[in-house]
């Protein structure tokens, strides 16, 4: 092996080897760091009611999880806002484990954009630890808002469906049933009662 080959391999191994290095540290990173979202999504049970979600969706812990801005819930309000509502302090949670999440009931549609406006900017802090054991600091940015819930349709699970159906005040396929099975045990019942008429005039 020539001068410069022998020069070219000294050089290239331990860089070879550094960046060999590098990607595993990266990737062990990733895996060790953690993924807030914070968002709000209509209530799956509860009609007209949106939740506030606040999630880890990484691999690690956020410690010490701090909010710029308090975020709005307990906010009411179809047509109009009703009230002052309430907010998750900036203080935020003393850590949030990775796939925990924390549901909070938003309020309603004209309550929250009242708070919320266009869009609510966000910044989420907090700590994590990285795979060597040292502690990173990490901010991640939202915009918090609830214009693309404008045009939906009222939310409801199907067993909140069933009550409203049997105890609502519009006329349902269920109230139409229960309305028929009524009628029917009305005729049976008169025509129960004519035959008993029949009977006893002919026994006497």
């Amino acid at each position: 092996m020539s001068l410069l080959a022998q020069i070219i391999a000294y050089i290239v191994s331990p860089l070879a080897t550094l960046l060999a290095v590098w990607v595993a540290y990266l990737s062990l990173l990733r895996g060790s760091q953690p993924q807030l979202l914070i968002y709000y999504q209509p209530n799956p049970d509860v009609p007209s009611i949106i939740d506030l979600v606040v999630e880890n969706i990484g691999g690690g812990t956020a410690i010490e999880v701090k909010f710029s801005e308090p975020l709005p819930i307990n906010c009411f309000g179809i047509e109009k806002p009703n009230g002052e509502g309430d907010a998750v302090s900036k203080q935020g949670f003393p850590a949030v484990s990775p796939g925990q999440k924390y549901v909070f009931t938003g309020g309603q549609y004209s309550g929250l954009q009242s708070k919320l406006g266009s869009g609510l900017v966000v910044t989420a802090s907090f700590k994590f630890r990285n795979p060597i054991g040292f502690a990173l600091k990490h901010d991640e940015v939202f915009t918090l808002s609830i214009e693309h819930m404008k045009g939906m349709p009222t939310r409801t699970s199907a067993n909140q469906a069933i009550v409203d159906a049997l105890k609502g005040p519009n006329t349902t396929t269920l109230q139409e049933i229960r309305n028929e099975l009524r009628g029917i045990n009305k005729q049976i019942q008169g025509a129960a009662k004519q035959r008993e008429s029949r009977d006893g005039g002919i026994g006497a």
